[in-house]
């Protein structure tokens, strides 16, 4: 993994089922991955974790939501010795790869 990567843990608490919609499909945009239905998952460069923050801030209400976005060290391995996940699947995104 190049440095180029952040990994990225977004849990969330949004009562709204409008809002949540759309805010698990902002996170897809960004590629993140559903581990849960509101807990995502994912590889983040730069600009995409400024504008993770960007969107949280822009798209919730924090009289009524709840939302922990931060770096972290979970493996794909971590993630499937826990209840329930042992299908997970997760693919990097290639950083030698052109864009």
């Amino acid at each position: 993994m190049s440095s180029t990567y952040t990994r990225y843990l977004v849990c969330y608490d949004i009562a709204d089922n409008r809002k949540r919609k759309k805010y698990a499909d902002a996170l897809k945009d960004l590629g993140l991955i559903p581990i849960q239905k509101s807990v995502f998952y994912g590889d983040l460069k730069p600009p995409e974790s400024r504008l993770l923050s960007e969107i949280t801030w822009d798209m919730l209400d924090a009289d009524e939501d709840k939302c922990l976005w931060f770096p972290c060290h979970l493996s794909p391995d971590r993630i499937r010795a826990c209840l329930g996940l042992s299908q997970f699947t997760y693919d990097p995104p290639d950083c030698n790869k052109l864009i």
